[in-house]
C-alpha cells in the first residue's frame, strides 16, 4: 500500500531536519534538532526519536518510511565510459536501466567497501551525435555510449547511519547526497547559465557540484567547512569555541567588507568593536575569516582544474549554499578571483527546503525498475561487449 505521505530527513553533522509532506507536496510537519556532539551514536539516535514523535503526534500516524538526505567529506565518484550495441528490439529506456544496474554491479564488486548513492547519466552519444537528455527513440543495431557517474560513501558510514534508523523501527527508502538533491533544485533558477558552481558549505564538509547547460559535470568534497572558521577564530583570537562560533554567527548578521584593504578595516572598525565587545585585533581576525574562505573555495575547486580544462569555461557563476554560508549573506568579500567568475551569490534556504529538495529528487530520479530489468540481463549480455572503464575519485 503506497504511503500517503513523504517523510525526509536531512541527517546533517550539527543539525537534523525532518519535513512530512501529503500525496500533493504540502508540508504536514517539520522540525529540526541541533546536535551538540558531532559523531555521537547515542545522541543521534536520541534525536530522531524525538523528531519521529513530534511528528507522528502532528500528523497522527506513524512513521515508516523516510528518504535520508546525508553527505560526508569522504563521498567518492567514479565515472564511466560504456560502449554498447543495440543489436534486439528493446526500448531505449530499458537498454539504459540495465546499462546502469549492470554498471553498479561491476563497481559493487571492485569496490567493496562503498556504497553507490546516485547513478547518473551524464552524456548519451549514439553514432557519435552527443544528447544530453535520453532521447525518445533509438533505432535498432545503433552504437550507443552511456557515461556515468556514480557516487558512492564509505560502506561503514552509510551502515552507521542506517543503524541511528534500524534502532527507531524506520525503513530507509532512499539515501541522498544532500548537496546533490539541494543544487538540482537550485539549478532552476540558473538556466540562463552556461556554468554554474554550487558550494555548500557545511558544518566539517564543503561540497561543491559542477553543472554544464544544468548537467552535472563534477562533483568533489573536501574536509573543510564552517567549523574550521571557527576554530581558526578561536585558536588565533585565544577564544573558546563557543565565544568563536558566537562571533561567527555575529559576522552572519553584519554588514562588514573583508578584504586585505587597510582603508576598508578602519572604515569598519567601530562597527566590529560594536558586534564584538572584546579587546582584539578586528583587522588580523577578518584575514582569518577571508584566508579560510580563500581556501574553502580554492581546493574545492582545484579538482575541476584536473577534469576540465578551466580556461574554457568561461562566465562561471558561483553559488553559495548551506549553513557555513551564512557569513555571505550580508557582508562583502574582496576575494582572490583567478576563475572570473561571473557572479558569486548567495542562496538563502528556508529552514524546510532541504528536505523538499529531497522530496522533488526522489519524485524525478526513481529506482530502476529492477524486476524489468532482470527479464533483459540474460537476452542482452552487455558486459560481453564492454569496451571502456574509467574511473576516478
Amino acid at each position: 500500500m503506497k504511503d500517503k505521505y513523504s517523510s525526509i530527513i536531512d541527517f546533517g553533522s550539527s543539525e537534523l531536519r525532518l519535513g512530512v509532506f501529503s500525496e500533493n507536496f504540502s508540508k504536514l510537519f517539520f522540525q529540526s534538532k541541533k546536535i551538540i556532539q558531532n559523531n555521537n551514536h547515542d545522541e543521534y539516535l536520541e534525536k530522531v526519536n524525538l523528531l519521529v514523535r513530534d511528528a507522528e503526534s502532528k500528523i497522527s500516524t506513524h512513521l515508516e518510511n523516510l528518504t535520508v538526505l546525508y553527505d560526508s567529506p569522504d563521498i567518492y565518484t567514479i565515472d564511466l565510459s560504456i560502449k554498447k550495441k543495440i543489436d534486439q528490439k528493446i526500448s531505449f529506456k530499458d537498454f539504459c536501466s540495465s546499462i546502469i544496474l549492470e554498471a553498479n554491479q561491476l563497481i559493487k564488486d571492485c569496490y567493496t567497501n562503498k556504497k553507490i548513492i546516485h547513478s547518473i547519466v551524464k552524456k548519451y552519444i549514439i553514432n557519435d551525435k552527443e544528447f544530453l537528455n535520453m532521447p525518445e527513440q533509438i533505432n535498432e543495431k545503433n552504437s550507443a555510449i552511456l557515461e556515468i557517474t556514480l557516487i558512492c560513501l564509505p560502506y561503514y558510514q552509510y551502515k552507521n547511519v542506517i543503524e541511528v534508523f534500524k534502532k527507531n523501527n524506520l525503513n530507509i527508502l532512499d539515501f541522498f547526497s544532500s548537496s546533490l538533491v539541494k543544487s538540482y533544485k537550485y539549478i532552476n533558477y540558473f538556466k540562463d547559465n552556461e556554468f554554474v558552481a554550487f558550494l555548500d558549505i557545511g558544518f566539517d564538509r564543503t561540497t561543491v557540484i559542477f553543472f554544464n547547460k544544468q548537467k552535472l559535470k563534477f562533483l568533489n568534497s573536501i574536509p573543510i567547512g564552517g567549523n574550521n572558521i571557527s576554530k581558526d577564530i578561536s585558536q588565533i583570537m585565544n577564544l573558546n569555541m563557543e565565544e568563536s562560533e558566537n562571533l561567527k554567527k555575529r559576522f552572519n548578521k553584519s554588514e562588514i567588507d573583508f578584504s586585505y584593504d587597510d582603508e576598508n578595516s578602519k572604515r569598519n572598525n567601530d562597527i566590529l568593536q560594536e558586534i564584538i565587545g572584546k579587546n582584539i585585533s578586528i583587522d588580523l581576525l577578518k584575514k582569518v575569516v577571508l584566508a579560510r574562505i580563500e581556501e574553502i573555495i580554492k581546493l574545492s575547486l582545484k579538482d575541476i582544474n584536473i577534469s576540465q580544462d578551466f580556461d574554457k569555461i568561461q562566465n562561471l557563476s558561483l553559488v553559495l549554499i548551506g549553513n557555513g554560508s551564512k557569513i555571505f549573506n550580508k557582508n562583502t568579500f574582496q576575494l582572490e578571483d583567478k576563475y572570473n567568475f561571473k557572479e558569486i551569490n548567495f542562496y538563502e534556504e528556508n529552514e524546510h527546503e532541504v528536505c523538499e529538495a529531497g522530496l522533488i529528487f526522489r519524485e524525478n530520479f526513481k529506482d530502476i525498475n529492477k524486476d524489468k530489468i532482470k527479464k533483459h540481463q540474460n537476452k542482452l549480455g552487455f558486459f560481453q561487449r564492454f569496451f571502456n572503464i574509467f574511473g576516478n575519485g
